[in-house]
């Protein structure tokens, strides 16, 4: 019968961590700021930044949509559109912000990288917040 000592049982242990451990090195996360491969993700990119412009020029009349909107074009490297009035009212303000929070969900699901689809879906999550407050979008 074998029979281990605590010192070797302790030293089995640690070495059957750091073998784990090492197991994941190479699928780190790549730095933010990190030069990455252009992808389908840059057109997904694009589409995004287009529909978060027309989604707000419909809500131009609530500051806090419009600010929500700024604060999205630029975590997307995209610059803010010009302050413009809107005609819409409260019900179709809420509409087109509902239809721009399940985009924003689709878009999520499409993205490539890891770190654009958890953006989209913050993004997704922002304007749920909006909507879920009775009166905000009015």
């Amino acid at each position: 019968m074998l029979v281990l000592t605590r010192r070797t049982t302790l030293a089995l242990g640690a070495s059957g961590l750091m073998g784990v451990a090492a197991c994941g090195a190479e699928r780190e996360v790549a730095p933010a700021g990190a030069p990455q491969d252009a992808t389908s993700d840059d057109a997904l990119v694009d589409e995004v930044v287009a529909q978060i412009t027309a989604v707000a020029a419909v809500a131009a009349n609530v500051t806090r949509l419009i600010a929500m909107h700024a604060a999205h074009l630029t975590a997307l490297d995209a610059a803010a559109p010009a302050v413009t009035t809107s005609a819409a009212t409260g019900p179709e303000v809420r509409a087109a912000e509902r239809e721009h929070q399940r985009y924003l969900v689709d878009a999520a699901l499409r993205a490539e990288s890891g770190p654009l689809a958890r953006l989209l879906a913050s993004m997704s999550a922002a304007v749920s917040q909006q909507l879920a407050v009775p009166g905000r979008l009015a």
